[in-house]
């Protein structure tokens, strides 16, 4: 696959919103804030040595040769196309890019402050320090191979029936791999104000249904390399060459038929497609080969009364796949999605194996250097206390008060605008006030930082340390069921560039 070229300032959507829109009176607005917060952000104390280089407009990325009336998006990039190169390290370049390897030095530079073992440390930089610490120990983590995996491995072979497998899998799912559904909270889509718990498609190594079913050569090349990847990796787990072989084809086609099974990403794009709330029993009923009492009491969900099943079809197909597969084959779908889980952050063989796939997916040329791969899971695992500590640097109290101000006056231009239309009718400039007052400016980082106390890092632990913090973030998630949704609630890190 090749890799992608985006150049700055085209505004990109995901594959499932695959469309350029007009920017309205209120995202325009958000455009703002977000150029603003930028440009404060960017005057933050940062080695110019350790830059990714100027993130600035520069008229050199136009293309004088192109007519801008019949081309705009050539005359505004077409420079900055013909002369950019994708970085061996990425899979696509655009100008967002480019802030987030900024933000990765300035969060490099925290880490490794953190990351000594100096006396007088507070709790949050002990915690980031150690996390990062740990994680960029290679040697340490090529020195245990494949042991971190080992305890892991034998609560699966421990599992004597299916029942007891769907516990594994629950326990499994706490932290970090993935297999077979997804279970998740998020807004309830009949009551916006409370969250409700979700069950849904999942399962897939690949990242769509169609590299499953479709029959063109792309495809069944990515099928080929899914079973080699698999193959090496149950190979590096202990068993022979004969086995992996057979291990990878059960994987692929357990994965076949839950990709039959998957509502395709087109039909998802509709929400009443995903919206069928349910009574509880309703859902266990729905498919009972699912254990899906026995799943909610292992995650630790709230009590609830009803969820919302996204797809029934797909568990309604499923279920009958759990009543056929054997304990066996269903071990082992369970046991390659935990190697394919841990495989990043193990020795040398199983990362290479890792970003070899990643590499046919993606066009990437070398994998990342390993401090930005710590940095990134850093930020996964302990987003806001690495973010408390990014933002003394980059984004202090000081920046966050000139922005609220600003946003005020805008807000206040704005309604003085809406009550001065002479072509909108006064129910109307009534609904745009209650959209106005609703907006809730999120700026820089939260007015509650997360609490990370009960999460444990221990020093030297790398693979703990994320299972762990995949764990709390987790049970975090879950622990909304049947709750006010927390509109101040922020979901994403403070160094995140995203706009």
């Amino acid at each position: 696959m090749r890799p992608l070229l985006v150049p700055a300032f085209r505004f990109w959507f995901p594959p499932s919103i695959s469309r350029e829109v007009p920017m309205r009176p209120l995202q325009c607005l958000a455009f703002v804030l977000v150029v603003f917060t930028l440009a404060v952000s960017q005057t933050a104390p940062v080695p110019a040595s350790k830059t990714a280089g100027s993130q600035r407009f520069s008229i050199d990325n136009i293309d004088k040769t192109a007519d801008p009336c019949t081309d705009f998006y050539q005359y505004a990039c077409g420079s900055w196309m013909k002369n950019t190169e994708i970085p061996a390290d990425q899979s696509s370049w655009l100008s967002f890019i480019e802030l987030d390897e900024r933000n990765q030095y300035t969060m490099r530079d925290i880490l490794e402050k953190a990351a000594l073992a100096a006396p007088g440390r507070d709790a949050i930089t002990q915690k980031i320090g150690d996390f990062y610490s740990s994680c960029m120990d290679e040697k340490a983590a090529d020195a245990k191979g494949s042991e971190p995996v080992k305890p892991e491995l034998a609560r699966i072979d421990a599992a004597k029936d299916k029942a007891a497998l769907i516990e594994v899998l629950a326990q499994l799912h706490l932290r970090g791999s993935k297999g077979l559904f997804a279970f998740y909270s998020s807004p309830d889509l009949h009551n916006a104000d409370m969250v409700v718990a979700n069950i849904d498609q999942g399962g897939l190594t690949l990242p769509d249904r169609n590299y499953y079913i479709k029959d063109d050569p792309k495809m069944v090349e990515m099928r080929q390399h899914l079973v080699d990847y698999a193959t090496q990796l149950f190979v590096l787990a202990g068993r022979s060459p004969e086995q992996a072989t057979d291990s990878a084809k059960t994987v692929l086609r357990i994965e076949t038929a839950l990709a039959k099974a998957s509502m395709d990403r087109t039909e998802r794009r509709d929400p009443k497609k995903r919206d069928h709330k349910m009574a509880r029993d309703q859902a266990v009923a729905l498919a009972p080969a699912f254990n899906l009492n026995l799943y909610f009491n292992t995650v630790g969900a709230p009590a609830f009364s009803d969820l919302n099943v996204a797809n029934p079809d797909f568990f309604k197909d499923v279920n009958g796949l759990l009543d056929t597969e054997s304990i066996d084959a269903l071990k082992t779908y369970a046991t390659w999605h935990l190697l394919n889980s841990m495989a990043p952050w193990l020795s040398k063989p199983w990362v290479d194996d890792n970003f070899k796939m990643r590499q046919f997916l993606t066009g990437q040329k070398q994998n990342q250097d390993r401090w930005k791969r710590c940095v990134d899971e850093t930020d996964s695992g302990l987003g806001e206390a690495l973010g408390q500590k990014y933002v003394e640097v980059a984004f202090g109290s000081d920046s966050k008060q000139r922005m609220l101000k600003m946003v005020d006056a805008l807000e206040k231009s704005l309604d003085q605008d809406i009550a001065g239309l002479p072509w909108m009718t006064s129910d109307t400039k009534k609904q745009a006030k209650i959209k106005l007052d609703a907006i809730r400016n999120k700026i820089g980082y939260p007015e509650v930082w997360r609490d990370y106390s009960s999460l444990k890092v221990e020093r030297g632990d790398l693979m703990g340390n994320i299972l762990r913090a995949n764990e709390f973030e987790t049970r975090r998630r879950i622990a909304k069921i049947g709750k006010p949704l927390d509109r101040k609630e922020w979901n994403m890190t403070p160094p995140t560039v995203n706009a």
